[in-house]
This record gives structure tokens, C-alpha cells and sequence, in this order.
């Protein structure tokens, strides 16, 4: 990864020609986004190796744990992980998610048509909370993986908001009528790419959630965040961990996206 340096220069040069070319790969770009939101966007996208990388990224597997902390003595009061597939396909982003919930084993899944749940090989049909979440959940496991490129997707609106009270570039991103309600912030600092926190609202209302991304990594090419730590008053109270991560695996059976 390259560090963000001289970063009047590289906001100004962005914005007048990086920022085009990223968009031309991409093929489209957010509905709203000013100048210098936009730059701070485009040089975390290149110092990943542009949008070719998003490109030749076609499937990935990976093990999703959360990891629950007490936040008054920091002990680990639960793991829970998820067993994830995904695909990048004509019929869309799909998603196969597997976990176990104490004694019952849980399906989900969406095959570019349709979500279907399965709890202990029996369907779930709509009305019930496994089944419900599928839209969504398939939506965020394909989206961690994806970022920073999801940020140049249509219906992502781009706000430079100044500097914070750290002296911290503040990208505000929003989302248009039916991709999504919460309200982000991305904080950069000066000589790096990456946002060094990233704090959330959901439904745009309500307390602030800090989200420190560690443990950056890059397998086969392909940029993604090993450690998403969750603050909540200066106490972590979740971790998301990836992990056994494989990247356009050679033996996906896309099989795998149909209700069992």
C-alpha cells in the first residue's frame, strides 16, 4: 500500500483527472460527490491497485466471527462465526451464509433471484427472523469485502465534511432512496490512504458507533480488513474478524448459492 502524501496536491490531481479515470473503470460512480470527498475516495481506491483489482475479484470464502466483550472488564463473552461464500455474477452479488445458533444449524442465502432460509434442513418462510435478514445480510457480506471500491457504486452519496477536532480529513456517505438509511464517516489522516476510524449511525439517528479498522490485509492481490473493533465510550464491546480467507477459490461449485 502507498501512504497519502502531499495531500493538497494529490486532492487537486484526483479531482481533475484521477477521479474521471476511476470512474471511467467503474463504470459509474456515486450519485453525489464533491471534489475533495471524491479525491480522498479515489487515492484509497489506488493505493489498492484501482478499480482492475474490484475487477479480476470474482468469489471469495471466509470464516465471519463476532466476538462480543463485556465492556466493563473486557472479557470475551462470545464468539459466534459465520462460514461465508460469495460471488460476483450477472444475476448480481450472491451470498451462501452458514452458522450455528446453540443446537440449530442455520442456512442463508441468495442466488440472485431469490433469498431462501433453512434452519436444521427444514425452509423458513418469511415472517421468520432468519429468514427476513437474509436481503441484508447477504448485502453486507458481500459489501465489507468489497470496500473501498463500493463507495464509487451509484446510490453512495459523497460529502467532504472539513476537518475534525483530530485534524482528520471527514468523508460523510450516505446512501439513496432504498440502498440504505445509515449515516458513515470516514476519517483519514495525513500520509495514509486507509481511514484510520470510521464511526456510524444506524438509521442516521441515534448514538455514534467508532469502528477502528485493524489488521489490513492483502491476499492473492485483493486488499480487505482483518479486524473491524467496535468502540462504544472508549470500550470495545465487538470485534469482527475475517479470517481463512480465499479469494476467487478454483473449487466453488456455484450450487452453493440454492436453497439445500
Amino acid at each position: 500500500m502507498r501512504a497519502l502524501t502531499g495531500l493538497g496536491t494529490l486532492l487537486a490531481a484526483l479531482a481533475l483527472a484521477g477521479g474521471a479515470e476511476l470512474s471511467a473503470q467503474a463504470g459509474s460512480g456515486p450519485d453525489s460527490a464533491d471534489p475533495e470527498a471524491m479525491a480522498l475516495v479515489d487515492a484509497w481506491i489506488e493505493s489498492v491497485g484501482g478499480m482492475e483489482t474490484y475487477a479480476g475479484f470474482h468469489s471469495a470464502r471466509y470464516t465471519f466471527t463476532t466476538e462480543l466483550y463485556d465492556p466493563e472488564t473486557g472479557r470475551m463473552r462470545r464468539a459466534r462465526p459465520r462460514y461465508v461464500t460469495i460471488a460476483r455474477t450477472k444475476m448480481g452479488e450472491l451470498a451462501r451464509i452458514d452458522r450455528w445458533e446453540g443446537n440449530d444449524y442455520i442456512q442463508q442465502g441468495w442466488d440472485g433471484v431469490a433469498d431462501w432460509a433453512v434452519r436444521n434442513g427444514e425452509p423458513l418462510e418469511p415472517g421468520d427472523r432468519d429468514r427476513d435478514e437474509v436481503r441484508y445480510v447477504s448485502g453486507d457480506v458481500n459489501y465489507w469485502m468489497a470496500l473501498p471500491f463500493k463507495l464509487r457504486d451509484p446510490g453512495v452519496n459523497l460529502s467532504y465534511q472539513g476537518r475534525d477536532a483530530q485534524d482528520r480529513h471527514d468523508v460523510m456517505v450516505t446512501f439513496g432512496e432504498g440502498v440504505g438509511s445509515d449515516v458513515w464517516h470516514y476519517y483519514f489522516e495525513d500520509g495514509r490512504t486507509w481511514p484510520a476510524e470510521v464511526t456510524y449511525q444506524t438509521g442516521g439517528t441515534g448514538g455514534v458507533d467508532h469502528n477502528r479498522w485493524t489488521d489490513l490485509r492483502t491476499d492473492e492481490g485483493y486488499p480487505y480488513v482483518g479486524a473491524r473493533v467496535h468502540v462504544r465510550q472508549g470500550r470495545v464491546w465487538k470485534i469482527l474478524r475475517m479470517s481463512d480467507v480465499e479469494i476467487n477459490p478454483a473449487d466453488l461449485d456455484m450450487a452453493v448459492f440454492s436453497r439445500p
